[in-house]
């Protein structure tokens, strides 16, 4: 969250003022292969947002970490999509009633039935409450920009390794484990042993930039869904 110590008065003065955006982060909890942990999705989610609301002045909320996660663990926790639907419309719906009229939706997490439930909120808010929604998908912005190659590092990899790193290095754990390049075993489809600090720095960097130029630059107007309609 950002600013931290965010109060509810700095909260509506912040939304009576109209001076831009309300940031909101979505994760899961789902398994990172052995080394990251079960909120990794929501961690980074969350750090891009903080940062991003920072460098610009606006205000970002704690993460949505429960939401749609194959059930295939027991760390990975699957919401059902309408009932994630409803939630997702409910906060925002919270936000509009008092006035806010512009957001920024950052996606840590994957996968068609998140960004469908996402997709179908916004638009829904966007045409009935006539409010503005950015929404992003972080791996989808490193694809396109031609930093990662999502079809072949797509989870607790080497992209995700990295930022976690560049955010909190006490969080990733020995990727000793995968010495003997058996990563399918803990869930991971990339190598995390390539990672590191640098280049998570510049992941987060790179995606900043790359959403501000769309939020500001070219400008934001009604929905705008980043893994759909983005060049």
């Amino acid at each position: 969250m950002f600013p931290r110590s965010l109060t509810w008065i700095e909260l509506r003065e912040y939304i009576d003022s109209g001076r831009g955006p309300i940031v909101i982060p979505i994760g899961s909890l789902e398994g990172h292969g052995a080394h990251l942990p079960i909120d990794t999705d929501a961690l980074i989610a969350s750090f891009v947002a903080d940062e991003l609301a920072k460098r610009n002045g606006w205000v970002s909320l704690p993460p949505i970490v429960y939401t749609i996660a194959v059930p295939v663990r027991p760390g990975n926790v699957y919401v059902e999509p309408r009932v994630f639907r409803a939630y997702l419309s409910s906060i925002l719906s919270h936000f509009v009633k008092f006035g806010q009229k512009s957001f920024i939706v950052i996606l840590g997490h994957g996968g068609p039935e998140i960004k469908s439930a996402v997709a179908d909120v916004c638009s829904d808010l966007c045409r009935e409450r006539e409010v503005d929604i950015a929404a992003f998908h972080i791996a989808n912005i490193l694809s396109r920009l031609g930093l990662v190659d999502t079809s072949r590092d797509r989870h607790a990899g080497g992209w995700e390794t990295s930022i976690v790193l560049a955010i909190d290095p006490s969080l990733v754990k020995d990727v000793s484990v995968y010495s003997r390049g058996d990563f399918r075993r803990y869930g991971v489809v990339g190598d995390p042993t390539r990672a590191s600090t640098e280049a998570g720095r510049r992941y987060v960097a790179s995606v900043i930039e790359y959403m501000e130029r769309v939020v500001k630059g070219a400008g934001v107007k009604g929905c705008y869904l980043d893994w759909i309609q983005g060049g």
